[in-house]
């Protein structure tokens, strides 16, 4: 009580007095960690509507219309009762929503309204931070404050919180990290904004990925592992479907709808435009890492750092350091990533001698099966010869990173 008085009367301080800088950034911390991103955003778009160059402003809009998109997506999840399995690790469907006891029915056609109602917030995310120009900017959060409304009933919940999302992705071992008790306070800057643009192209392409396939047969055997009430029924509802042996502590029933999964990811092309839009994404995955880290090295002042340069040693991650060795493996590795999505370098198989350019399965895009993909099958088409990304290259960027290339990776994106 005593700490949403404080936070009113804040805001009321903030709201009486003349514009000077500073201002939007803590606008923008109160909006996030108040959990009201309707007020944030409105009062951030007036502020670039009188000034678009303000910096601090759009940097801020961005943040919390990239909040507005988590929320936008989770109050839609809550809506249908996501329940994220322990067995099936499907990152989007890992988000920690409260448990609705009165779900709506789930059809596969609004699933894929909600992909495409997320991608469409993500894009206005990105636009948003475009403008961007180098004048310096901070905002600092504390990321186990920020508050989401996913119940949609204009009450933000401080169990619903940045942090306990972030918590669900982590690696093991990163520490300190969001929703460990304490403030977890991040001064985000200018190379956090092209960092944030590179996570919005990320999850773009995944997003184009999926819609580009039609899907129906997957969500129409294997939903009910994730939401109580499907349309129509899943398979496993069926009540000769035995969830387990009696008296057993394993839920085979479980692991086999699990392996249903898997193999109901064998999806025909519906949308081929999507694939290369995902395509578009990642180049720019790519272009929005180098601008990041370009503004990183840069940087003169040491303070929260969410990502820090070598030249820093006040990052918010103190499990993982950064070095220059690091920073020279992760550009080697983006300049490779950059040639394989160009179709100069190679991707190798394990069933060939030959690499498969990975650039035409956008272009030249067929029915995607995940397990004739494994087996070799679904890269005949591709196949060529010609410089390839080798498992040297592999070791070599894990060397760099201690052991730790994909932890680095998930953070660096």
């Amino acid at each position: 009580m005593i700490r949403s008085i404080a936070l009113a009367f804040a805001i009321a301080w903030f709201a009486s007095i003349p514009a000077i800088a500073g201002d939007a950034a803590l606008q923008t911390r109160q909006a996030l960690e108040s959990g009201h991103l309707a007020t944030g955003e409105k009062d951030m778009s007036a502020r670039l509507a009188t000034d678009p160059s303000d910096n601090e402003a759009r940097f801020g809009l961005g943040m919390i219309r990239f909040a507005e998109a988590i929320e936008n997506f989770g109050q839609r999840q809550y809506r249908y009762g996501l329940r994220a399995p322990t067995i099936a690790r499907v990152p989007v469907m890992r988000l920690p929503v409260p448990l609705n006891p009165t779900p709506e029915e789930l059809t596969y056609e609004k699933q894929r309204e909600t992909l495409e109602a997320l991608l469409d917030d993500l894009a206005k995310v990105d636009a948003t931070l475009a403008p961007m120009t180098a004048s310096e900017t901070k905002i600092v959060v504390d990321l186990n404050a920020v508050q989401f409304d996913f119940r949609g009933d204009g009450k933000p919940d401080s169990t619903e919180t940045l942090g306990s999302i972030l918590a669900t992705l982590r690696s093991p071992g990163v520490r300190p990290s969001p929703n460990e008790p304490g403030p977890f306070e991040v001064k985000f800057d200018n190379s956090d904004s092209s960092w944030l643009r590179g996570y919005c192209h990320l999850l773009s392409a995944s997003l184009e990925f999926v819609l580009a396939y039609d899907w129906r047969s997957t969500f129409d055997r294997t939903a009910g592992l994730f939401y109580p009430r499907v349309a129509p029924p899943p398979f496993g509802a069926n009540p000769r479907f035995a969830s387990s042996r009696e008296g057993s502590f394993v839920d085979y029933g479980h692991f086999a709808d699990v392996i249903v999964l898997i193999h109901e990811i064998r999806w025909p092309l519906l949308e081929p435009s999507r694939l290369r839009a995902a395509h578009g994404h990642l180049k720019q995955v790519v272009a929005m890492s180098r601008a990041s880290w370009k503004s990183i090295l840069a940087e003169t002042t040491d303070d929260r750092e969410w990502i820090p340069g070598p030249q820093q040693r006040n990052g918010v991650v103190t499990s993982m350091p950064v070095t220059q060795a690091q920073v020279d493996g992760w550009l080697g590795a983006l300049d490779d990533f950059d040639a394989v999505l160009d179709g100069t370098r190679l991707i190798p198989h394990w069933r060939f001698s030959e690499g498969f350019n990975f650039k035409r399965v956008f272009f030249e895009p067929r029915d995607f099966d995940l397990v004739l993909w494994a087996a070799g099958y679904s890269a005949l088409p591709y196949l060529e010869e010609g410089p390839t990304v080798s498992l040297s290259d592999w070791y070599q960027w894990n060397r760099a990173f201690n052991g730790n290339f994909l932890g680095y990776a998930l953070w660096f994106n």
